[in-house]
């Protein structure tokens, strides 16, 4: 559910909690809040530059007086006057510098502050609160703004602009629904870079404000946005997968929520190197026309203690944000290895994954996470257990390699393949390729016929490509035999129909060689 942050603050100041941390960058946004409030509270700010400011008295003026660092604590125990909230700006640099005094005073001037319905809200931009003061402050982590908050923000935004620049109904919805993930700031700035420059607010403005927020997920660190490019004739073969995956796409509809039907929650790819796992996140991201976030669980890790389950709360909150969305955990395998139950992981890996494993339990958020893995073996068991499905992706059949070879050589400028080539010997010649030596033995091709005139792609061009092309399944039987072991044993469901499989009825694929 998306966090209202006045009904949370006015929950917070009714049961009397004296010291609050509000973890985020929007300060204007907390004071406005504030200010909106039905409440006779005064509220003033402070921060290093400034010292105090009024925003609204309180019944009894606040004391005018320079106050530092090293004044503000003692000042505000013995002379702030009651029913007030005190917003502290950047405090952490407070009590980072000073610790012992700061915390020792925050946590004996509780008792007072309540007493006198007095609030002190510290916000910092991360959780860096000193462990001395986990019981007497509460954290709440702030998400950017949510859709009312961004529709209330257009409205201002638009308010004295004439009817002819307005948008339609239905292009102001996406307008507010393509700047979920910004804050309030970045928000207004990309409505005024639209109307900057289009001069009103129509279609085009949604391109401008998705690729902000493309920037402000890649500078999250963790996250990067992919844009949904990628459709289903992009890739060749699975159909299973493709079947399985239209089935669900009307899961996120509100016709799907009136009947009661839950959203989707993921589905891991298993399998083979190069037989288009990563493909298939980019076009289920086309296919449901949904944002597709990918996770960068290297990035995750800092050097800080607490900072790498920071960093994934962090982008955890931020999927759930930018929801409904796809969020990908490329290579999952190398970002939970030995994380496990009765692993000896790192305890920073222990520690994010332990993070990741009960979100993907506990969330009620529209997010569909597809993870991709090569190696089975190091995947935790308890991670599987999350996902709705488990596919495997195999080396591609006939139907499927004529379908990939199509897909890449009309991407290289042959008009029509089938006609100019000796199509059937190609598919039967590129047994036990997968889609991505396929994709390079028409990209050599392609430079072939290039630095000959730049002529058209001819059959020996890709005839001297596939003797060149040295596929997995000779250079590395034992470990494809290996992971299409898993699929026969019932492990994963086959992402492709059975049917002119590679190894089926001619001997198996892998043993060539």
């Amino acid at each position: 559910m998306e966090l209202n942050l006045a009904h949370e603050l006015s929950a917070l100041f009714r049961a009397n909690v004296p010291l609050i941390n509000l973890v985020t960058y929007e300060e204007d946004r907390v004071v406005r809040t504030l200010e909106l409030l039905e409440s006779r509270l005064g509220i003033y700010t402070w921060d290093l530059a400034d010292g105090m400011k009024v925003i609204r008295e309180a019944g009894t003026p606040m004391p005018k007086k320079e106050l530092t660092s090293d004044t503000l604590l003692p000042f505000l125990a013995d002379q702030a006057p009651a029913g007030c909230v005190v917003v502290l700006k950047d405090f952490h640099h407070t009590w980072n510098a000073k610790k012992g005094p700061v915390t020792r005073k925050l946590r004996n001037m509780a008792a007072g502050l309540r007493a006198k319905n007095q609030f002190l809200v510290m916000i910092t931009p991360v959780r860096d609160l000193p462990v001395e003061l986990k019981d007497d402050v509460l954290v709440v982590d702030v998400p950017p703004p949510g859709v009312a908050d961004l529709a209330a923000l257009f409205e201002e935004v638009t308010s004295k602009l004439p009817r002819e620049q307005l948008p339609r109904k239905e292009v102001r919805e996406k307008l507010i629904q393509s700047a979920l993930g910004l804050t309030t700031t970045q928000a207004r700035l990309a409505y005024s870079q639209v109307f900057a420059q289009f001069g009103r607010f129509d279609d085009r403005g949604i391109k401008c404000v998705t690729l902000a927020k493309r920037q402000v997920i890649r500078e999250s660190g963790a996250l990067e946005f992919w844009p949904a490019e990628e459709g289903e004739s992009d890739v060749g073969g699975l159909d299973l997968l493709k079947n399985w995956l239209a089935k669900r796409e009307k899961a996120f509809s509100e016709e799907a929520r009136q009947a009661g039907v839950p959203y989707p929650r993921g589905v891991a790819l298993i399998g083979i190197p190069g037989t288009g796992k990563s493909l298939s996140a980019k076009m289920t991201s086309g296919l449901w026309k949904l944002p597709l976030l990918r996770l960068d669980v290297g990035a995750v890790f800092g050097s800080l203690l607490g900072e790498s389950e920071q960093n994934i709360r962090k982008a955890i909150q931020l999927a759930e944000t930018v929801s409904p969305c796809i969020l990908w955990v490329d290579e999952m395998e190398k970002a939970f290895a030995g994380a496990g139950a009765g692993m000896s992981g790192s305890g920073a890996a222990t520690r994010v994954f332990g993070t990741f494993l009960t979100w993907m339990q506990e969330r009620k958020s529209p997010v569909f996470v597809i993870a991709t893995a090569n190696d089975i073996g190091a995947l935790p068991i308890e991670l599987m257990g999350r996902f709705d499905r488990t596919f495997f992706l195999d080396l591609p059949n006939e139907i499927e390699r004529r379908q990939i070879f199509l897909i890449h050589l009309k991407r290289a400028g042959v008009a029509f393949p089938e006609r100019s080539l000796r199509f059937d010997d190609l598919v039967e010649r590129s047994r036990g390729f997968v889609g991505r030596e396929i994709e390079r033995v028409v990209r050599e091709a392609q430079f072939s016929a290039f630095a000959d005139e730049n002529r058209e792609i001819e059959q020996a061009d890709i005839d001297t490509a596939l003797a060149e092309v040295v596929p997995l399944s000779k250079s590395h039987a034992d470990v494809i035999e290996g992971l299409q072991k898993w699929r026969k044993e019932g492990l994963a469901s086959p992402a492709s129909s059975e049917e002119q499989r590679p190894g089926a009825g001619r001997g198996r694929i892998v043993e060539i060689g």
